[in-house]
C-alpha cells in the first residue's frame, strides 16, 4: 500500500458558512479520529491532498502531520464527501491506524489483456469494479489484476477467480460476478428513404391488385346469380 506525506492544520472555525469560506480559498474541512482521542477538526489544503494521493483514494496510508503537534499519524482517507457538480471534495475524514492491526477498504478492480471473446465481437460486461478486503495496513494492494486474455463468449469471472497474496482476505460474496463476455448484439439498420418508398409502392400495387381480384370475384358471383335465376 503507498505511502504518501500530509500537513494540515487544526480547524479553527465552523459551521456551514465557514466551510464555504474555506473551499472558496482552496481549503477542504476535515477531521482526525482514532486512537482513543477526540477527534480533531482539521483545514486541508485542496491542492496538497490531491498531489498526495491523486486518485488513490481509498487505498493510500497518508501520514498525517498536524501543525504545531510533534507526532505524525498513520491515516487512511476512511470517508469523503465530493461535490455533486464534479469540482472536487467538499470533506474529508483521516481514521488512525496502527500498522500491526488488519484494517478493510475497498479495492479496485483491474481487467488485463485482450479478450478473446472480444476480437470475435463479444462484449466485456464488468459489473464489478471494486470488492473489500481486509488486511495489514502494509499488505494491503493498490489493485486487483485479472488478465481476460483467456476468456471467450460466455465466460465470466467471479470474486472465487481473483487472486490475491495469502495475506489478503477478500470480504465479498465468492459467487458475485465480476465480469462476462456477452454475444454481441445484431442492430437492423434503419431504412433508407428510397427503401421506405420501395415498400410504400409496394404495397400500393398489393392493396390495387386485391382490389382488382375483389371486383372480378364479385362480377362472378352477379353473374352466376343471373344464370340461377333465368334457369
Amino acid at each position: 500500500m503507498k505511502k504518501v506525506e500530509l500537513s494540515v492544520k487544526e480547524r479553527q472555525g465552523f459551521g456551514s458558512a465557514e466551510a464555504r469560506r474555506m473551499r472558496r480559498t482552496g481549503v477542504i474541512p476535515g477531521v482526525f479520529y482514532g486512537g482513543g482521542r477526540d477527534s480533531v477538526p482539521l483545514e486541508v489544503e485542496s491542492s496538497l491532498l490531491k498531489k498526495a494521493i491523486g486518485r488513490e483514494r481509498g487505498n493510500v496510508i497518508i501520514n498525517l502531520s498536524i501543525e504545531g503537534r510533534q507526532e505524525t499519524y498513520p491515516t487512511i482517507l476512511k470517508d469523503y464527501q465530493s461535490d455533486p457538480l464534479g469540482r472536487g471534495l467538499l470533506h474529508v475524514d483521516f481514521m488512525e491506524i496502527q500498522m500491526d492491526k488488519p484494517i478493510e477498504a475497498s479495492i479496485r478492480l483491474e481487467l488485463t489483456g485482450s479478450a478473446y471473446g472480444v476480437r470475435e465481437g463479444g462484449v466485456m460486461d464488468q459489473t464489478l469494479r471494486e470488492v473489500q478486503v481486509r488486511c495489514l495496513p502494509a499488505d494491503m494492494p493498490e489493485s486487483i489484476e485479472y488478465d481476460v486474455s483467456e476468456m471467450d463468449i460466455g465466460d465470466s469471472i467471479r470474486v472465487s477467480d481473483l487472486v490475491v497474496a495469502a495475506e489478503v482476505e477478500i470480504l465479498d460474496d465468492e459467487e458475485s460476478a465480476v465480469a462476462s463476455i456477452i454475444p454481441p448484439t445484431i442492430l437492423k439498420e434503419e431504412p433508407t428513404e428510397e427503401e421506405l418508398e420501395e415498400e410504400l409502392e409496394e404495397g400500393e400495387e398489393g392493396e390495387a391488385v386485391e382490389g382488382e381480384e375483389a371486383e372480378e370475384a364479385g362480377e362472378g358471383e352477379s353473374e352466376s346469380a343471373s344464370g340461377e335465376g333465368e334457369e
